[in-house]
């Protein structure tokens, strides 16, 4: 079963995602947030994942809404045009909640993300003399890091 969860992750001061998927478990929340934003890994990216299903935060705004109305049921305690204008006013958030939305706009991971910081990717280079996990470790394409490490003598 699928449930909407909400994440957000931010890269340095920048927040680089913020919406809504529709996922399995956490886990695969993750999954689809690194396949989002193009990443292999996702060191250096903080993120959070709410993992609280839809079904229990519409019991608690049901729950706080009884509470605020005095304990008991809103038919007993609010007259029709009362009820009417709390339902208008709740159908749009617990929709809302039910669906996820679109990005209002199109997500391209690689605007404005900073450039690599290839003096730190070069000693990482050197001193583990792994380009696969320096590549995985700087989310960094590996033909373009040996490129770059050939081009500038890395190895020697």
């Amino acid at each position: 079963m699928k449930r909407t969860y909400k994440l957000i992750a931010s890269r340095g001061n920048e927040i680089v995602f913020d919406d809504r998927l529709q996922a399995g478990t956490p886990r695969d929340a993750r999954k689809e947030l690194k396949k989002l934003l193009g990443l292999q890994s996702l060191s250096g990216i903080v993120y959070f994942i709410t993992e609280i299903p839809v079904d229990l935060i519409r019991s608690l705004v049901d729950a706080r809404i009884a509470e605020i109305a005095g304990g008991d049921p809103l038919d007993i305690i609010l007259p029709d045009d009362v009820k009417d204008v709390v339902i208008e006013h709740l159908t749009p958030i617990l929709s809302r909640l039910a669906t996820p939305e679109p990005p209002t706009i199109p997500f391209d991971p690689q605007v404005d993300l900073p450039a690599p910081d290839w003096g730190l990717i070069k000693r990482h280079y050197r001193r583990y003399g792994n380009p696969e996990a320096t590549a995985a470790k700087y989310g960094i394409d590996l033909e373009t890091l040996e490129t770059r490490a050939n081009q500038e003598g890395w190895a020697s």
